[in-house]
Formats: structure tokens, C-alpha cells, sequence
């Protein structure tokens, strides 16, 4: 990629940022984007995004790069055990969900209306719950796994608890600190997903 288109890129991105956040995705169009950003709507469509759910998919990669949340996910590499493993993803997703929620909250609101924005969202949840899918079978193939669970259920209930939903209900309205939404889920794989040791969740402090 071009200087130039990089530029671009990175101005459009910063403009769509500001304006989606103030007024939602439905009450923003691609040209007060381009207008803002100081960029032509063509070539917005020419050399960018198709359309503007492809620009906001863009936006949350582009944040995820630029906030550094690869440094989140680093000690899941390096997690010794498929239980740390578990423990480090819980924290992870709530950490990132912390510095994107908003962005996040966005996405899922666009979905409802826009099937490129569906299709996004569709993309970013795999991504969690692939995560969740790695951490939880290297759990249960160490013996770790509650019997009473499939791999898949515990996706989908670990999955769902780290929502952006329950992230709103419970930090946004509820005014529950990161740090306890990371404990609570923690207690909630001991006391049912997995046979461990009780212990406090470390990795949240």
C-alpha cells in the first residue's frame, strides 16, 4: 500500500471513529466520512470500502493494532497449562472489550440493519469463540474439563457471558469494575466448567 493510500486510510479511519461514536452507525453515511476525513467519496469507493460496514470492520482491526491489544493476548501463548490457558482468554476478552466496547457496541447495533455489518460481526465472533475453543479442548485434554460439559457448551456459555451485552449490562449499567466481571467468570468456571483447585483469578490484578 501506497504512503498516500495509507494516509488516506488512516484519516478516513479517524474521522469514521469520531462520527460513528457521536451518532451511531445508521446516522452516518460513507460521503460525511469522506467529507470529514477530507477525502472525495469516489475515491472512497475506488480505492477503500465498499461499503460502510466493511469501513467499521476495518476501524475495530485498525484499533486493535493500534491500542496494542496483541499485548493482551501474549500470555495466552505463553500459558503452561490449558487452565491458565482458560483463565488468560477470559481476561483477555474482557481487557479488549474494555478498550473497544464502544466500537464494539456499534458493530453489533449495525448488524441488526446492514448485512455487511452482520457478516462483520460474524467474522469477529469466530474469532472469540476460536479462542475460547482452543483454550477450553487444551483444557479438556489435560483431564480438566467438567464432565458435565462439551467443549462446544462451554464455548457457547463462555462465549455469550463475554458478550458485548453482558460487558454493557454489567460495567456500563451496573458499574461492575473490569476486574470483578474477570473474577465472577473465573468463579463460574470453578464452581462448574472445569475441576480445579479454587483459587482467585490471578491474571485480573
Amino acid at each position: 500500500m501506497s504512503t498516500t493510500k495509507e494516509l488516506t486510510r488512516l484519516r478516513l479511519l479517524a474521522a469514521a471513529r469520531m462520527l460513528l461514536l457521536e451518532r451511531g452507525f445508521n446516522a452516518v453515511g460513507l460521503e460525511e466520512i469522506a467529507v470529514a476525513a477530507g477525502v472525495s467519496r469516489q475515491a472512497v469507493y475506488k480505492s477503500h470500502y465498499a461499503s460502510k460496514a466493511e469501513l467499521l470492520l476495518d476501524l475495530v482491526r485498525h484499533v486493535h493494532v493500534s491500542d496494542h491489544l496483541d499485548e493482551l493476548i501474549q500470555p495466552i501463548r505463553e500459558a503452561k497449562s490449558g487452565l491458565t490457558m482458560l483463565e488468560q482468554t477470559l481476561v483477555t476478552l474482557v481487557r479488549i472489550e474494555e478498550r473497544l466496547h464502544e466500537l464494539s457496541a456499534a458493530l453489533v447495533a449495525a448488524a441488526a440493519s446492514d448485512a455487511g455489518a452482520a457478516a462483520a460481526w460474524r467474522d469477529r465472533l469466530e474469532v472469540k469463540r476460536g479462542a475460547l475453543r482452543a483454550a477450553l479442548s487444551r483444557t479438556k485434554a489435560e483431564g480438566h474439563l467438567s464432565s458435565a460439559w462439551t467443549v462446544e457448551e462451554a464455548v457457547d456459555v463462555l462465549s455469550a457471558l463475554t458478550s458485548v451485552e453482558t460487558y454493557q449490562e454489567l460495567v456500563v449499567q451496573n458499574g461492575w469494575k473490569p476486574e470483578r466481571m474477570i473474577e465472577k467468570l473465573w468463579q463460574v468456571c470453578e464452581d462448574s466448567v472445569v475441576k480445579a483447585p479454587k483459587r482467585r483469578a490471578s491474571a485480573a490484578h
